[in-house]
C-alpha cells in the first residue's frame, strides 16, 4: 500500500501553527513560573528563547564587573591591551585572596604550635555540614597535616555514624543508637549534654528497666581504605557521661585483656584512656550494667603531632552550639585543647533564604556562635570557611543560587567582627556559576545535586585551602625570620 506524501505546504503551516502556540505561552507565562503543589513549572520567554550569547562569555563579563565593584583601581588608559592587562592582573590577585585577615594573630599562635608539633599535640577540630561528610576535605587536610608536622590517628569519631567514615573501620553490637543534638531531636532526651560531636551513643533506652542488665560491644580495626598516617595510632580515648548505675567495662587489645574497671557514676565527663606501643589489629571494647553511659566519642591519636577531627553535621547551619549544655561543651573542649578549629557552613542555609533580612538574620546568630566558641576556647584560631557554590535550574540552565553570594558576605562579616579568619571557598571555586563548571569537569569534581562535591573534588578544594593555608605559614616564618634578623642586628 503506498504511504500518502505530506504536502510542503501542510507541513509548514503546520510548523507555523506550533510556533505561534509557543509564542502565546510564553507571552502569557508568568515571569517567575506556576507553582502546584511542590512541583514549580518554568518557561522561557522570547528572549531567552533565541539567546545565542555564549554562557561562558557572559560569565567571564560578569566576573570582570564584579572585579571592577571590588577594587579601587582606576582604569584611566585609553590603551586596551594596557586595560586587559590591568584587568588579568586584578583577576589574578583576587584569586590569591581567598584568606581575609590572614594575618590575625591567633593564626599566628596556631602556626607557633604548630612548629612544635613533634613535642606536643597540635589537634585540629573541623565542624562543618554534609560537604565534610566521610571524612572528604578532613581527611586530605589531615594527611598534608600530619606528613608535614608529624602526627598519627583519625581523631574523634562517633560510635553510630551518620554516614560511614573512611578514616575509622569501627563494629558495634545492634542495640546502639545515636541521639543527636541538632534537627529533630529525641523527645525522650530531657538535656542538652551532647558534647563536642553534638551527639552521643547508647546501648540501653534513656529510661531503662530497673531490673534490666544491658551489654553493649565496640570493635575497632585498622581501617582499609585511608592514609598511613591514619592508619596508625598509639592512644585510645573514649569520652562519657550521664552514669546513672553501675556500668562496668574491658578493653581487649588483639585478644588480651589491658583494662577492666567500672564507670564513673555521676561525672560530667570521664574518659577511658589506653596507651599502647603498637597500632593493633583490633580494639575491643565491652560495657556491662544496669544502664548505659552516654558515649560522647572515641578518640584514636598518636603521643604527639597533629590530631584533626571530621565532625560533620548533617543539615546543620551551624547556628548549635549556643544550644548545647554550656557545662559539658567547655568540659570537652578543655579536655580536647583545639588550637585550631574549622567553621565549614552555610550551604544548608542557602536553600531557605527568601531575602537579603534573612541573611543578616543569619550572620548575626553565626556571629554569636563564633564569640561563645572563642570564649570556650581562647587560645584556639578559628577560621570559618564559607560555603561553595551551589546551582540550581532557572528555566533551561543552572545558575548560582540567588543569595548564595550575601550569605558568603554575612559569614565574611560575622567572621571579622568576631576576629576570626575568612575563607571564601566559594570564590576559590571561581564564583558565579563555577559550580556548573566542576559538574561538567571530566572527570567530575561536583555531583549532579549542584551541591556536593565528589571525592576528586572534595580533594581539589581541600588541596587549594591546604596551599593557601601554607602559604600564609610561609608568611608567618619569614615575618620570623625577619624579626629575628632585625633585632640582631639592632643589638
Amino acid at each position: 500500500m503506498a504511504q500518502k506524501k505530506m504536502h510542503p505546504a501542510k507541513t509548514f503551516l503546520a510548523l507555523l501553527a506550533t510556533m505561534l502556540a509557543l509564542f502565546g505561552i510564553m507571552a502569557a507565562f508568568p515571569v517567575d513560573g506556576i507553582e502546584i503543589g511542590s512541583i514549580k513549572f518554568q518557561f522561557p520567554n522570547a528572549e531567552e528563547f533565541f539567546e545565542d550569547i555564549d554562557p561562558m562569555k557572559t560569565e567571564s563579563e560578569r566576573e570582570l564587573t564584579h572585579l571592577l565593584e571590588d577594587t579601587t583601581i582606576i582604569l584611566t588608559t585609553a590603551d586596551s591591551l594596557k586595560m586587559h592587562q590591568k584587568l588579568d592582573s586584578i583577576k589574578e590577585a583576587k584569586k590569591k585572596l581567598q584568606f581575609v585577615d590572614a594575618s590575625n594573630p591567633s593564626l599566628s599562635k596556631f602556626f607557633e604550635v604548630l612548629q612544635m608539633a613533634r613535642q606536643r599535640k597540635v589537634r585540629v577540630m573541623h565542624f562543618g555540614d554534609s560537604q565534610i561528610e566521610g571524612d572528604r576535605i578532613t581527611g586530605y587536610l589531615r594527611n598534608k597535616l600530619q606528613t608535614e608536622f608529624t602526627g598519627f590517628g583519625g581523631g574523634l569519631f562517633p560510635i553510630v555514624p551518620v554516614a560511614p567514615q573512611l578514616f575509622v573501620n569501627i563494629n558495634y553490637s545492634e542495640n546502639w543508637k545515636r541521639y543527636s543534638g541538632f534537627g529533630k531531636k529525641d523527645s525522650t532526651v530531657k538535656h542538652m549534654k551532647y558534647g563536642a560531636l553534638m551527639s552521643f551513643s547508647r546501648f540501653a533506652p534513656i529510661e531503662p528497666s530497673d531490673t534490666a542488665e544491658y551489654e553493649g560491644w565496640v570493635t575497632i580495626r585498622k581501617p582499609h581504605k585511608s592514609y598511613g598516617r591514619t592508619k596508625t595510632y598509639h592512644q585510645l580515648k573514649v569520652y562519657y557521661g550521664n552514669v546513672k548505675g553501675t556500668v562496668t567495662y574491658q578493653v581487649w587489645v588483639d585478644g588480651d585483656l589491658r583494662i577492666s574497671d567500672t564507670l564513673l557514676t555521676g561525672a560530667l565527663l570521664g574518659d577511658i584512656f589506653l596507651e599502647m606501643e603498637n597500632t593493633p589489629e583490633e580494639i575491643k571494647i565491652e560495657f556491662k550494667g544496669n544502664d548505659s553511659p552516654d558515649i560522647y566519642g572515641i578518640s584514636l591519636e598518636g603521643n604527639t603531632g597533629v590530631v584533626m577531627d571530621n565532625i560533620p553535621l548533617r543539615g546543620s547551619s551551624g547556628t548549635i552550639f549556643k544550644r548545647q549544655d554550656r557545662a559539658l561543651l567547655q568540659s570537652m573542649f578543655t579536655e580536647l585543647k583545639p588550637s585550631l578549629i574549622l567553621l565549614e557552613f552555610g550551604g544548608n542555609t542557602v536553600p531557605y533564604i527568601n531575602g537579603q533580612e534573612e541573611c543578616l538574620n543569619y550572620g548575626n546568630w553565626f556571629k554569636a556562635q563564633i564569640k561563645l566558641l572563642k570564649r570556650m576556647n581562647p587560645e584556639a584560631a578559628i577560621i570559618l570557611i564559607g560555603p561553595s557554590d551551589m546551582a540550581s535550574k532557572i528555566k533551561t540552565e543552572y545558575r548560582t543560587r540567588t543569595y548564595l553570594p550575601y550569605v558568603r558576605d554575612v559569614l565574611k562579616q560575622a567572621a571579622m567582627e568576631s576576629n576570626c579568619v575568612f575563607w571564601d571557598m566559594y570564590e576559590a571555586m571561581g564564583g558565579l556559576n563555577s559550580m556548573i563548571k566542576w559538574v561538567k569537569a571530566e572527570p567530575p569534581l561536583a555531583a549532579k545535586d549542584y551541591t556536593h562535591f565528589t571525592p576528586k573534588g572534595a580533594k581539589k578544594i581541600a588541596s587549594l585551602f591546604y596551599q593557601q593555608l601554607m602559604e600564609k605559614h610561609e608568611d608567618y616564618n619569614m615575618n620570623k625570620t625577619n624579626t629575628v634578623v632585625h633585632n640582631t642586628i639592632k643589638k
